[in-house]
Order: C-alpha cells, then sequence, then structure tokens
C-alpha cells in the first residue's frame, strides 16, 4: 500500500518551477505565504497562509521539509503527503515520515499539513451525515482547494512533484477515504480509524462502486482501533479490486482512537510503499535494484529516488564489478536526491578510475544466466553428500552440511544445507552449476554485500568432491587491498537419488 494524492494531471507541468529553498513564489495566486512568526526550526517545520478563492478564506499550512531538501540538486522533486487535522497531525506525521524514509522504507517527502477552521464541514463529504450534519456539506470544495489550490502553490514555490500522499484520522479518514473513490488523482490514501459504516456503508459501497468501473491505479491503507472495517466489507471490496489497486487493512488491538494516529500512520505509509522499501528491493544482480524504482514509480505516478542507504551500497558494488559507467550514473542520482556524501572526493576518484578500466568479462548477470546441466548430464552426481566448508586447517570437521542434488519437473535442481546446531537447519539454494572435466561447480550470490558470486570449483575423486570456493562477478578486496583468504570444502556422497 503507499499513500495517496492530489495534483491535478495538469498542475505537474504547469507549476514545476524550482523555487530558492524554502522560499516561497511570486507570480501565482493564490499563494503561499510565510507567517512572519514563523522563522525556520531545527526540524525545518515552517507555517504559511494561503488565500483560497474556492473556500473562501485564508488557511494556515504546517509544512515539514526532508532533512536533504537544501543539499539536493535543484532540479530534484520530493513526493508530498498532504495531512489532514494538521495542528494535530504534522508532528506525528513528519516524525513517522524521517524515520521511515531514514531507514529506506519510503521516499523522502514534503509533509503538508492543513488546519482546521471549520472541520465538519470540510471533511465531510456530500451525501453523508457525520455527527448529526446536513447531508450537504463541503467535503468536495475542500478536496477542490487541495487540487486546485494548495498542491499547486506548494509545486510551484517548492520542489515538490507526484506522486501525491493523503492521509487523515478519524473525519479525516472519511473524506481520505471519499478521495480514494471519487478522484483518480488521489492515487495513494491513509485512512487511520474511519467509521466506514456511517450511512449504512456509504463510503463503502462508494469504493467499491469504484473498484468494479475503474482500473486506474489506487493504493489504499485502511489502520483501525475503534472504528473497525466490517469483515465482510472489506471481503467485498477486496474481491472486487483490480489487479492496479493495492489494499491494506489492519487492527491495532492495543490502541483506542486518540492513541493510534502516530502508529496507524508508520504502519499506514510503510504498507503504501512496501514494494519501494529496501525490504524490497532486489538483491542482485545489483543492475536491477534501480530499474525495480523505474517500475515503483510508474506504479506510484511520479519518479521517486530510490532510498539513500542503498544508492550507497549500489555505488560500492558496481565499482566491486568493474562497472564505472553504472557507478557513475548511480553517484548522480544519489547527489541529486541527498547531495554529495562526505567521502564524495575519494568516491569520485573510484568511479573515475573504474570507468578508465576495460568492462568486466565475468559478471553476475553473466554467471547467473547460464543454464544448469540438463538431468542426463548430471546423472552421475544427483543425490546427496556430506561434509563441510572452513578456512583454517584447524577447524573441527562435523559434517554437518550437505549437497543436495536432485531432478525436479525435468530440471537440475541444487541446495546446501546447513546445520550450525542440532536444531537449527538453514537452506542456501543454488544459482548456479556448471559441469567441468574433473567434477562440477556450484554456488549462488553472496548472502551479503558485496553481492558477488561464491562459487564452489569442486573435482571429483572417487566418491568425493572437494576444492576451493572463489568469489566471481565482483573483484573482493578488503579494506588493505588483499583478498579475501581461500575458503576449501569437501564432501562425501552418501546417496543417490533422481
Amino acid at each position: 500500500m503507499r499513500l495517496p494524492i492530489l495534483g491535478l494531471v495538469t498542475l505537474s507541468l504547469a507549476v514545476r518551477r524550482p523555487a530558492d529553498a524554502l522560499g516561497q513564489g511570486t507570480d501565482a495566486a493564490p499563494a503561499l505565504v510565510a507567517i512572519a512568526s514563523s522563522a525556520p526550526r531545527a526540524d525545518a517545520t515552517r507555517h504559511f497562509s494561503i488565500a483560497s478563492k474556492v473556500l473562501g478564506e485564508t488557511r494556515r499550512i504546517g509544512i515539514a521539509f526532508p532533512a536533504s531538501y537544501t543539499r539536493s540538486a535543484a532540479e530534484h522533486r520530493y513526493p508530498v503527503a498532504i495531512v489532514l487535522d494538521g495542528e494535530s497531525l504534522l508532528a506525528p506525521a513528519a516524525s513517522v515520515s524521517a524515520t521511515l524514509a531514514d531507514n529506506g522504507q519510503i521516499p523522502e517527502l514534503v509533509v503538508v499539513a492543513i488546519e482546521n477552521t471549520n472541520r465538519l464541514r470540510d471533511l465531510t463529504p456530500p451525501g453523508l451525515s457525520v455527527s448529526g450534519s446536513s447531508t450537504r456539506e463541503g467535503g468536495d470544495k475542500f478536496l477542490d482547494f487541495i487540487e486546485r489550490e494548495l498542491l499547486p502553490a506548494v509545486d510551484r514555490q517548492f520542489r515538490t512533484a507526484a506522486p501525491r500522499v493523503l492521509l487523515g484520522h478519524s473525519s479525516g479518514g472519511i473524506l481520505a477515504t471519499y478521495a480514494a473513490a471519487t478522484r483518480r488523482g488521489f492515487r495513494a490514501v491513509v485512512a487511520l480509524d474511519t467509521p466506514v459504516d456511517l450511512g449504512d456503508g456509504w463510503l463503502v459501497q462508494r469504493l467499491l462502486a469504484r473498484a468494479k468501473s475503474d482500473t486506474a491505479a489506487l493504493r489504499y491503507a485502511a489502520i483501525d482501533a475503534r472504528f473497525s472495517w466490517p469483515s465482510d466489507s472489506w471481503a467485498s471490496l477486496a474481491g472486487a479490486a483490480p489487479r492496479t489497486w493495492a489494499l491494506h487493512h489492519e487492527h491495532l488491538a492495543n490502541e483506542n482512537h486518540t492513541s493510534m494516529p502516530f502508529l496507524g500512520m508508520y504502519l499506514g505509509l510503510r504498507e503504501l510503499f512496501a514494494d519501494y522499501s529496501v525490504i524490497a528491493a532486489p538483491k542482485a544482480p545489483t543492475t536491477s535494484i534501480l530499474p525495480h524504482y523505474t517500475k515503483v514509480a510508474v506504479s506510484l505516478g511520479g519518479p521517486v529516488a530510490p532510498p539513500r542507504t542503498l544508492l550507497t551500497d549500489v555505488i560500492d558494488d558496481l565499482l566491486a564489478e568493474g562497472r564505472g559507467q553504472a557507478a557513475r550514473d548511480a553517484y548522480q542520482t544519489l547527489i541529486s536526491a541527498y547531495g554529495e556524501p562526505r567521502n564524495a572526493a575519494s568516491l569520485k576518484q573510484e568511479i573515475a578510475e573504474a570507468v578508465r578500466r576495460p568492462p568486466p568479462k565475468e559478471t553476475v548477470e553473466s554467471l547467473l544466466a547460464i543454464p544448469f546441466p540438463t538431468p542426463e548430464a548430471m546423472r552421475a552426481y544427483v543425490g546427496e553428500w556430506v561434509g563441510d566448508t572452513w578456512m583454517n586447517a584447524d577447524e573441527p570437521r562435523t559434517g554437518r552440511q550437505r549437497l543436495r542434488i536432485r531432478v525436479v519437473d525435468g530440471r537440475v535442481e541444487g541446495e546446501t544445507i546447513h546445520r550450525p546446531t542440532s536444531a537449527a537447519v538453514l537452506v542456501q539454494k543454488w544459482t548456479y552449476l556448471q559441469l567441468t572435466p574433473n567434477g562440477f561447480t556450484y554456488g549462488y550470490v553472496n548472502g551479503m554485500r558485496p553481492r558477488g558470486m561464491l562459487l564452489f570449483e569442486g573435482t571429483i575423486r572417487g566418491d568425493t568432491l572437494s576444492g576451493d570456493m572463489r568469489f566471481a562477478g565482483i573483484s573482493a578486496r578488503g579494506p588493505d587491498g588483499d583478498a579475501p583468504p581461500p575458503i576449501h570444502f569437501s564432501f562425501r556422497r552418501v546417496a543417490t537419488g533422481s
């Protein structure tokens, strides 16, 4: 799941003008006007007013900027999270956003919080009665204000653009859910403790109607504590939703209506950006990682910079693989989104040296692309092998490792089974297997960085396969420039199979 929102489709192009860091525009009406008493704070939060023609009143807006905002490139733009009930939710929303972004789970966001003047009027959709209100309240007009005035002003005066996020709690969750159901511009939504059963399920019916008639992408996370989504209603929505929708529902058993927003925002944002998270990103080959974020951006409706820590690791791994130009491109992405790292001088020198070297002849991709031998070719080695791997000659031989080679659905599969204790079992699937004149070589991508291949090159003598492991597809060197010590292995065949 991810969060939603705004921005007219027209706004992303029409108002995309860089402005001074934390500055304000001069050529558009309405504009965000800095409140005199709101000097920049240590947490990069400021307050503004905007005279809305749509609402016929002036509104107070709080904006929290990511730490990188003043360091990133002038052309870099940030996603926006619109937060309702801004007077109470700006601080927790900014804190949650910063924490998740620091951990590489969501992109850095500019958090824009709208403070209330008439909450019931603005957060109640026309057609629904909340707390005894009429069914002719101003929710649509308030969404028009966000789409037609607030977001264009934010995009014009600051470096922001799609994707957008819409986040609301309680009545704010009602309006956020209504936006998800009726406005395609709100692509990602977090609704917290939303009483969706009001009006005989009025909101549910509108979401269902969209699900059955509209395949435009939507990410919707419903987190609740007191006002739980009815299980049958959620099941109906999940069953009707097109494949372009990502839905998440979670109930917080140990929270109440007033205590749940902080945790709810954390979980909702995390789920909405689940495919962005470093946890979901490919581990190998390295060259598959940044293209993954291109696909994520397409689904979100706007570009997102990959997580900072991940970009740093990608650069290091590309350098280890000898891919100088790819490392240079990743470095440009890093400094554009986050500014220069502390080791910029040495890193640029490493990249320049890698660019000058010829491209590598052996890569992780090329090794992974080699097909496994046929079952017929591997017949003599199918079965189980028992033995050990070791680095030092005096290490004990426990026989707690096994190699298993078998044929499944007409294809050869292999795995290494580690038993570090009598109870623990760790299984490593092989992604490389090749016959050699005197045996076979098997291996897999390193489970830790650098993400090279670990290839175990074995020779058969009788019923024993023995040899050494080497890093492949990368230049594996320690801080002192020396190659890592060799790892030896020996396995004896104990069973045959098919």
